[in-house]
């Protein structure tokens, strides 16, 4: 009896831990620096990509342009001091779904350089296919 509670409390704590564990997928996305973008799902909804030796301001006025081209409405950006590396852009698209595109420089494990890594969260859950649109317009305009 004693053996059965402690494998019925093990079972729960591993099926709480995947449950709350996010998941990490290749997608691919149209970068030539980056085909493989990363999409984090079950928690975060997010698609990510890297762009290896462009500055912050280069890829956060590629993403302005390509926000406006994918035909969402921004209604805000945040781009504090340059030491936080750290932009975002915000914007609304067809049925007031919130876009956010936020920016922020890593350090490339390939080149061991400065990269700007940019994360799109597409509505409250994410939407890969959306994502991947964005990215894509961002790329065109760098």
């Amino acid at each position: 009896m004693k053996n059965m509670k402690n494998i019925l409390s093990l079972s729960a704590l591993a099926a709480a831990a995947v449950s709350f564990s996010g998941c990490v997928e290749s997608i691919g996305v149209d970068n030539p620096s980056d085909p493989n973008g990363k999409w984090e799902h079950f928690i975060s909804g997010t698609l990510s990509t890297t762009y290896p030796g462009k500055t912050l301001d280069e890829v956060f006025q590629a993403t302005i342009r390509g926000v406006d081209q994918y035909g969402a409405k921004r209604v805000g950006e945040e781009h504090p001091d340059k030491k936080d590396r750290i932009y975002e852009v915000v914007a609304r698209t067809v049925g007031d779904i919130r876009l956010t595109v936020t920016l922020e420089v890593v350090s490339d494990p390939r080149t061991k350089s400065d990269a700007v890594r940019a994360t799109i969260q597409y509505g409250t859950y994410g939407n890969v296919k959306e994502s991947q649109k964005v990215i894509s317009f961002i790329t065109r305009n760098i």
